[in-house]
C-alpha cells in the first residue's frame, strides 16, 4: 500500500470510525456471528483464530497496531464470520461499517485505490500463510514467525505461538530445545 493510500484509508477510520476500548480477552466477534464491521487497531494486539471441533484454537493471524481486519464473508453478507477475533492485549480500536467504507470508496478514487491496495495486500498475506501451513515444517514455520514478526515474539504467549504455527505447546517446547542444543 502506498503511503498516500495508507493515509487516506486510515483518515476515513479516524473521521468516521467509532472508537472502542478493549480489554484482554474481549471478543469483537466469534466464529458463527455476523459482524459487518472492519476494525483498525490503534493500540494493543488482536488475535484472529479458528475454533476446531475439538475446541482447540488455530490462530490465523496476530494484528498489532496499524492493522485492519474484518470478516469479508460477514461484511458482504455472504455468511457468518468463519473465525473469531479477540483482544490479546488491552487496546483501542476504530470500528467502521463495511458498507460505509465501500460507499466512501465508490465516491473517491484515492480511497478506492487505497481499498484495492489493502485487499491486494490482504490476499497476498493469506496466500503466504496458506503456503506456510501447507509446505513448511513446524520448525520452519516457527523460524519464519520469529524472523518476520520479531516485534510479537515477547508479546505473544508460547501457547499462542504454538497455535499459530500449528503445533501443540509440547511440540513447540521440543522445537525450542532442539534449537538451543544446535546453537
Amino acid at each position: 500500500m502506498t503511503e498516500v493510500h495508507l493515509r487516506e484509508f486510515h483518515s476515513l477510520f479516524e473521521l468516521r470510525g467509532r472508537a472502542i476500548a478493549v480489554a484482554r480477552g474481549d471478543h469483537l466477534f466469534r466464529q458463527g456471528d455476523t459482524d459487518g464491521s472492519v476494525y483498525f487497531v490503534r493500540s494493543g494486539l488482536l488475535k484472529a483464530y479458528y475454533l476446531r471441533p475439538d475446541g482447540r484454537e488455530h490462530i490465523k493471524s496476530f494484528l498489532p497496531e496499524g492493522s485492519v481486519i474484518g470478516s469479508l464473508v460477514a461484511a458482504t453478507r455472504e455468511g457468518a464470520c468463519p473465525f473469531s477475533l479477540v483482544a490479546a492485549e488491552d487496546g483501542t480500536l476504530l470500528s467502521l461499517r463495511y458498507e460505509m467504507l465501500r460507499g466512501a470508496a465508490r465516491g473517491d478514487m484515492t480511497l478506492a485505490a487505497a481499498l484495492i491496495d489493502f485487499l491486494m495486500a490482504y490476499g497476498m498475506r493469506k496466500e503466504r500463510r496458506e503456503h506456510e501451513l501447507l509446505t513448511l515444517s513446524p520448525e520452519q514455520r516457527y523460524a519464519l514467525f520469529r524472523e518476520t514478526m520479531p516485534h510479537l515474539v515477547d508479546r505473544v504467549s508460547l501457547a499462542d505461538q504454538a497455535a499459530y504455527i500449528g503445533v501443540t505447546p509440547q511440540a513447540l517446547s521440543r522445537i525450542r530445545r532442539r534449537e538451543k542444543a544446535a546453537a
